[in-house]
């Protein structure tokens, strides 16, 4: 199976770069700058206790959502081991031993977890025995997600203040509407994911598509049809 999708790009900005493209390449220097605090010998043997107290110091230094390590303990990595989600490690029981790959599998897989935008078997089928660079790319990419989530969610309440509570005069209703309608209540938290030609799509965060392959196919219907696209081929 291919690697697990990362968000849209967005359109290039007017020095060529993509915005996207940079904030991943961003994460990556920083996830480098702290392993190199943080495990110095990268060759280093890990124990599973060592892989819960490292994934809280990296979100901590991400300065990412605490939820994300909240509740991780050494059942977890226990669990993402039953459940293929990293890879084997040398030894068994009390015995086994982990490595730095096997870190950046939990960090991705619990982020992935968090967000609810890549499902625990497309985290598994991404990162099980892949190299360390994808195995990076793949957790910076979810930071990254994780980012414009909250940016998204730190500039909602400015962008979605009706008027009156903005202190603006109320809007004049609409010729054939009551004066009486009461205004739209404010919108749910969405991730607004930018595509290409400046356009934008808005999904409400607790919508399925987040999680479902198939309902993430039905919106791309859906759009198509309130477009009166064709998608057939």
């Amino acid at each position: 199976m291919p690697t697990a999708p990362n968000a849209p790009n967005a359109p290039n900005a007017p020095d060529g770069s993509r915005p996207r493209d940079d904030a991943e390449r961003a994460v990556r220097d920083e996830l480098a700058a702290w392993r190199t605090r943080a495990v110095p010998d990268a060759a280093a043997p890990l124990e599973a206790d060592d892989l819960v107290r490292l994934l809280r110091d990296c979100v901590a230094a991400l300065a990412l959502d605490p939820a994300v390590a909240a509740g991780f303990t050494v059942n977890t990595v226990h669990y993402y081991r039953r459940k293929d989600v990293i890879d084997p490690p040398e030894g068994r029981t009390a015995a086994a031993r982990y490595g730095l790959r096997h870190l950046w599998q939990i960090a991705g897989a619990r982020l992935a977890g968090h967000l609810g935008l890549v499902t625990l078997a497309e985290a598994r089928a991404a990162m099980r025995d892949a190299d360390e660079p994808a195995l990076v790319a793949f957790l910076a990419a979810r930071v990254a997600d994780a980012r414009a989530r909250e940016a998204v969610r730190a500039a909602a309440p400015h962008a979605m203040v009706p008027n009156e509570t903005a202190g603006a005069p109320a809007a004049r209703p609409l010729p054939g509407r009551l004066a009486a309608t009461p205004p739209p209540a404010p919108a749910a938290a969405a991730l607004m994911i930018p595509l290409p030609g400046d356009a934008w799509c808005v999904v409400p965060a607790a919508h399925a598509a987040h999680r479902s392959p198939e309902a993430a196919r039905a919106l791309v219907r859906a759009l198509a049809a309130a477009l009166r696209a064709d998608l057939s081929p």
